[in-house]
């Protein structure tokens, strides 16, 4: 289907000159250098740099037509048109709608929000929903598949334009479902704003991202309004199993209390897996889960809670949880035939940390060693807090570098131990390739060894270069110096 400009941006009170509107529309672009003959152009003001200083670079590639956020004095092209609202970020979420056809409305679709858990709770609903016969798409922190296809992913939800037509990709290839994790800058960027959710679930909340939003406050509030983005018939699905969840009338919850839609007990978490009884308003379910900790039972639960609103019995829901192989740098276990655990996990937030340490405490039969750092460029309320609870909860922690991006990673290191009291000695080794190697050389039978902050991410920044580093292959590198057979 062809769409001309003035259809395109008809609603938006944009002004278009009569020999522009009825001009076919073959792509959108908010960057200058994916634009070709017969695009037009978004000039979005970013953090970093500002679309406007790009115009004549995307009428140079053939856009024909140009929409900005104020008068550009720089040219007097009748190509470029001004947005009266001001807000270019909104009228791209509009226009990409348009274009692509609203494709959420096309297929059963799922936004899941919250501090922690979006990445594992969105693979195993995606992986309960396919082993029931659909295909089903992901739009999420570790990569995007649509149709099929791995699409990288540099950001949890991209934006707004890139939704529209990864979901477009989606319907076109046979994809009847899309699971999507929906990040509090894409809820506060307006990325989401025209997708519509069959089910919006909100796993849990906690600190984080305080260096963009200004208060905690904000943070909850922004993340709540991924419920407003529900169809008619949406469903509200809230995880009750930390402090300050939201109560939302009407919802379905998840946790350990008596009155919660799908109740967790008998709770087990074990060194390779996790079991509990699922008590649902049809009947009560065991459920077994291959990923060691406690917190992957709640991420599976809430998942079987959105399957069942999108149609699969709970019973098949179950069933299913067993057999999930689990989420890349999500608890992983990178086993080389060694007698202690090492586990790599994504966890970068105080409340993540703390849950991760506390589980591999539980796993350990001796000690739990901890590696992690804080990434530069980032909330610095964090790093102190995150440090005192590596202190407090692992027996030794390496204290080293995450993403430093252009700050001095020895000034965020002293920030983390800044929050460590003086009765616990950590290690400090700013190489975290080193810091790696060295928890993996002291490891005994019995231990358990936590990798945290970077999980299934497979680079470091160092200032702006991006190099590539893989905690997991780092693991697999030290252990085969010790001796154990790992696979390179």
């Amino acid at each position: 289907m062809i769409t001309v400009l003035k259809h395109l941006l008809e609603g938006t009170g944009i002004s278009v000159p009569e020999k522009l509107a009825n001009q076919p529309v073959t792509g959108l672009a908010y960057d200058s250098r994916k634009v070709f003959p017969g695009f037009v152009f978004v000039a979005i003001r970013g953090f970093a740099s500002d679309g406007h200083s790009f115009i004549e670079s995307a009428l140079a590639s053939g856009a024909i037509a140009v929409i900005a956020e104020r008068p550009v004095k720089e040219t007097e092209s009748p190509a470029v048109l001004v947005n009266p609202a001001g807000n270019n970020r909104n009228l791209l979420a509009g226009i990409s709608a348009v274009f692509y056809r609203n494709p959420w409305e096309e297929m059963k679709t799922v936004g899941i929000t919250g501090t922690n858990g979006k990445t594992s709770t969105a693979h195993i609903l995606r992986w309960i929903i396919e082993s029931r016969g659909t295909q089903t798409g992901i739009i999420g922190t570790v990569g995007h598949i649509a149709g099929g296809r791995n699409i990288p992913a540099s950001v949890t939800t991209p934006d707004s334009l890139d939704i529209a037509k990864y979901m477009r990709e989606m319907v076109n290839s046979g994809d009847k479902a899309c699971v999507m994790e929906v990040s509090s800058h894409a809820l506060a960027l307006s990325r989401v704003s025209k997708v519509r959710f069959d089910v919006a679930l909100f796993t849990n909340i906690s600190q984080d991202h305080l260096d963009f939003h200004p208060t905690m406050d904000d943070y909850l509030d922004t993340k709540k309004k991924l419920f407003s983005l529900t169809k008619e018939n949406g469903v509200r699905i809230v995880g009750s199993y930390v402090p300050g969840w939201p109560e939302v009338p009407g919802s379905i919850t998840f946790g350990e209390r008596d009155k919660d839609t799908y109740r967790i007990t008998n709770i087990e978490v074990r060194l390779h897996g996790s079991s509990f009884i699922l008590h649902t308003p049809d009947c009560d379910y065991p459920v077994t889960i291959k990923a060691p900790g406690r917190f992957n039972i709640y991420n599976a639960a809430g998942a079987i809670a959105a399957a069942v609103q999108l149609g699969t019995s709970a019973a098949d829901a179950a069933q299913a949880v067993s057999s999930f192989p689990g989420v890349p740098g999500r608890m992983e276990n990178v086993d080389c035939g060694q007698e202690f655990l090492v586990a790599v996990d994504y966890a970068h937030t105080p409340d993540a940390l703390e849950r991760v340490l506390k589980q591999g405490a539980l796993l350990a039969e001796k000690r739990l060693i901890a590696v992690f750092g804080c990434g530069g460029d980032r909330d610095n309320r964090k790093r102190p807090v995150m440090g005192r609870i590596a202190a407090e909860n692992a027996d030794v922690a390496f204290i080293t570098s995450d993403n430093p991006r252009t700050e001095d990673p020895l000034a965020i290191i002293d920030e983390i131990l800044s929050g460590i009291p003086e009765k616990y000695s950590p290690l400090v080794e700013r190489d975290r390739a080193e810091a790696i190697r060295k928890a993996i050389q002291m490891a005994e039978e019995g231990d358990v060894v936590i990798i945290a902050g970077k999980g299934h991410e497979d680079y470091q920044i160092l200032g702006k270069e991006k190099i590539h580093f893989d905690d997991r292959e780092e693991v697999r590198n030290a252990l085969a110096v010790r001796g154990y057979k790992c696979v390179l």
